[in-house]
């Protein structure tokens, strides 16, 4: 067994978990108890493997990974029981983090951003645009922080992957998922080369009721909007929550690479002032 403690006291991960084994979702640990100040024991998945941040997932990996959200994805859509998340709540940790970081960020990666930097203040000047529409509809149960150091992949050949990490989830958009994930998982030259088809291969895994209710076109539209979340990640790497993790400056330049390059290719806050012009 695994004993997870919160940093905080809270039963929110404890939720989350309890409402995946009630829809019978195999992709992630078996919750075996919640107890006191939110501490989780759960199923000890060894010897499944995982990978850094830095190395980030496989091609292959990332197909595995997308099936597995669509699923979860799928079976939650629109489902009253998944628990709503405070737009305003994260409105405050982009500010709080924008305020502490962004200067150091755009100092250390002025040669990458160059005028980007300016979608970065326009994500901090517009926090609560942003936050609404990471919670907006179609709604679905979503992870909110899926990378590789959240995924472990079973070699028994058994399971597929496995999403652990379950205490930023809630109700919002799935492809806050989607996007964080590939963003950050896949080098830029796999992205840009494989983003198209993987996008529209998850599309086609989400049930037959979600893709009627959700246009590949509006989806896709989300997708880069939601790239703005990958931003505040990046940005927050060089800051002091991470100050001890040995790998950071080298996790920092990594996801800042591929994080800009996204801004780049993608445009999120023009998608984002796009989408949010647009009604659902």
């Amino acid at each position: 067994m695994i004993v997870k403690f919160q940093a905080r006291t809270s039963d929110w991960e404890a939720r989350i978990y309890r409402l995946l084994s009630e829809a019978g979702v195999r992709s992630v640990p078996h919750l075996f108890g919640a107890f006191e100040k939110g501490t989780l024991v759960m199923e000890d998945l060894s010897p499944g493997g995982s990978r850094t941040q830095v190395q980030g997932c496989t091609l292959q990996q990332a197909r595995d990974v997308l099936a597995i959200l669509a699923e979860i994805h799928g079976r939650f859509w629109d489902d009253p029981r998944v628990p709503s998340l405070s737009p305003q709540r994260f409105a405050a940790v982009i500010d709080v983090n924008m305020t502490q970081c962004l200067e150091p960020f755009e100092r250390r990666y002025r040669g990458l951003l160059g005028d980007r930097a300016a979608d970065f203040y326009w994500l901090w000047r517009n926090a609560e645009t942003v936050a609404a529409h990471r919670l907006s509809e179609p709604a679905t149960l979503f992870h909110g922080d899926v990378h590789a150091e959240n995924l472990l992949f079973p070699g028994d050949g058994k399971r597929g992957p496995i999403l652990i990490d379950w205490q930023l989830a809630g109700r919002g958009l799935a492809v806050n998922d989607v996007s964080f994930f590939l963003v950050k998982s896949l080098t830029v030259e796999e992205r840009r080369a494989n983003e198209a088809r993987l996008l529209h291969d998850y599309y086609e895994m989400l049930p037959e009721r979600s893709r009627a209710a959700y246009a590949f076109d509006r989806l896709e539209l989300d997708y880069r909007a939601c790239v703005t979340r990958s931003m505040m990640s990046a940005v927050m790497l060089v800051g002091p929550r991470f100050v001890d993790r040995p790998d950071r400056e080298e996790l920092a330049d990594v996801l800042a690479m591929r994080v800009i390059a996204a801004v780049r290719d993608l445009d999120p806050v023009g998608a984002m002032r796009e989408r949010m012009a647009t009604p659902s």
